[in-house]
């Protein structure tokens, strides 16, 4: 019962922070989403790019916080177990909700060998156990190699306008900054909630932040790729899943180097390596084949349920 009490609380915690997590990231998303549609951007670069950045900012925060208590375990968790989801949960959910998804998208056309080539690139870089300052330039390089490729993909493709409105920027602003604070709130909470949840059943903060966490921060991608399947505007949600991994990857994995170079538990993070690159190399798969059926879906459903269970063996001991 001593035990129950606060494993109660910090359940509900942790519950409370996702349902903050959602509510703020959706309010980002969608105010973002519309001003870059008012722009005239494609569906295709407001899901790599704009609501990416937006949707990938609650396990950022995360992230941020668990450095911020040294808790780096949460940090690598987070980021890793939350790109699992992308690339495996939520690409098969919503093939399977969709029936049959539709992945043609011509700005990602001959761009996806360079996607997969950038998303490999942290694992190589962490192979000798560090990330270092150097590591991190040559990921934020890479970032900025990846936006200039979409870039002028985007350009060509003439859909931009020349002069977008601003009218209601300051409008746009204060909600951003609302809830930009309801995201670092929400994060450190659940944070909080996890390693303390963890602690008290004696399992590490990493599975935590791998599954719990993890799952937790990917409910905007999931509810965004929703919207997206039912509104036939896939472009957007496979283009949320890849531009979520490439920032989180390449911008954020890079400029935390430079400023605080991590030291990696290679033994910790290659079992999620493999299943990652594995779902990534499937992902890039499809999208060559242009459509992604229900059956396909459940494949990658089971990659991510195969993961988790892996993960916990190695937890209780397997390895």
């Amino acid at each position: 019962m001593v035990l129950l009490i606060p494993l109660i609380f910090y359940i509900v915690v942790i519950l409370a922070s996702i349902v903050l997590l959602f509510k703020a990231a959706d309010l980002i998303v969608y105010g973002i989403s519309n001003y870059a549609k008012k722009l005239g951007l494609s569906d295709a670069i407001i899901g790599l790019v704009v609501v990416a950045m937006a949707a990938s900012l609650p396990e950022m925060i995360a992230s941020v916080t668990g450095l911020a208590i040294d808790e780096i375990d949460v940090t690598l968790g987070t980021i890793i177990g939350t790109n699992m989801v992308h690339a495996a949960l939520v690409v098969g959910l919503l093939s399977i909700i969709g029936k049959k998804m539709n992945l043609e998208c011509e700005i990602l056309d001959k761009s996806k060998l360079l996607i997969w080539a950038l998303f490999v690139l942290p694992f190589i870089l962490m192979s000798d156990g560090m990330l270092s300052r150097a590591d991190g330039i040559i990921l934020v390089a890479g970032f900025i190699a990846y936006i200039t490729v979409l870039w002028k993909k985007e350009g060509t493709l003439g859909r931009m306008k020349k002069n977008g409105t601003f009218k209601t920027i300051y409008k746009d602003s204060i909600i951003f900054i609302g809830s930009l604070l309801a995201l670092l709130i929400a994060g450190a909470l659940l944070v909080f909630g996890g390693v303390r949840f963890a602690n008290l059943l004696d399992i590490p903060a990493y599975f935590i932040s791998l599954v719990v966490i993890g799952l937790g921060s990917a409910i905007p991608d999931l509810a965004v790729g929703l919207k997206s399947v039912f509104q036939k505007h896939q472009e957007i949600g496979i283009g949320d899943i890849l531009g979520s991994t490439m920032i989180e990857f390449l911008l954020f994995f890079g400029v935390v180097a430079i400023f605080h170079p991590l030291k990696i538990d290679v033994s910790n993070i290659l079992t999620a390596g493999i299943f990652l690159i594995t779902s990534m190399t499937l992902l890039m798969y499809f999208l060559k084949k242009k459509v992604m059926t229900w059956k396909e879906g459940l494949i990658m459903v089971g990659i991510y349920l195969l993961f988790v269970v892996v993960e916990w063996w190695k937890v209780m001991g397997g390895y």
